[in-house]
């Protein structure tokens, strides 16, 4: 957990050593992680300022830049790590969110394929390859992928809301409720229209 008081230590030291990746990077995930995002934003640039080629940073730098609604360049910092470092599953998995994000769902498909192909136990690639194949309209193939998340992480509960929604366009209505229980039960919070369309049909 990070304090104030290791934050101010933090902040000190990458203050006294301006041309260190290391202590400016520290710097940089310590404001990442207590959600001071335009801070680490700075921090993550001092950084790849000092060293290109950091992809760490890079991928960081790009999350944030996508939560503000940067895409084109957080695209750029995706791609731009994938071309040196092409096993980064981190990095596949953002950049099949930011081409989600710009309607490319082609391409975010083989982005979370090729996730899936580094890295088979990874839950995460498996829930957002749902998401494309549910907005395709491949519904039975997005509950195979679930069920493999759900064999991962079976305490996510994004995994039950697209359950749900994949049974409910199969017309499958007692299954969408009975993911969508399990969703809320997990603290996911459910789209109340949905909810509304399933009990409706009920």
């Amino acid at each position: 957990m990070i304090t104030e008081e290791i934050l101010k230590t933090l902040e000190k030291e990458a203050k006294e050593h301006p041309h260190s990746p290391f202590a400016q990077h520290k710097l940089a995930i310590a404001y990442f992680n207590l959600g001071k995002f335009q801070e680490a934003k700075e921090a993550f640039k001092r950084v790849l300022k000092i060293d290109p080629y950091h992809f760490e940073a890079m991928i960081n730098l790009g999350i944030i830049l996508a939560q503000e609604g940067e895409i084109e360049e957080a695209k750029k910092a995706f791609t731009f790590t994938l071309k040196f470092y092409p096993k980064s599953v981190e990095a596949w998995i953002n950049l099949g969110l930011v081409e989600f994000q710009l309607g490319n769902l082609e391409e975010a498909e083989k982005c979370y394929k090729k996730a899936i192909e580094l890295k088979k136990d990874d839950p995460a690639a498996w829930v957002n390859l749902s998401t494309i194949l549910i907005e395709k309209g491949q519904y039975k193939e997005a509950i195979s992928a679930l069920e493999k998340a759900k064999s991962l992480a079976p305490q996510m509960g994004t995994i039950y809301n697209n359950l749900a929604v994949a049974y409910y366009h199969l017309g499958n209505i007692e299954e969408a409720k009975k993911n969508i229980a399990q969703a809320k039960s997990l603290g996911y919070s459910v789209n109340p229209e949905f909810e509304r369309l399933v009990n409706e049909d009920s």
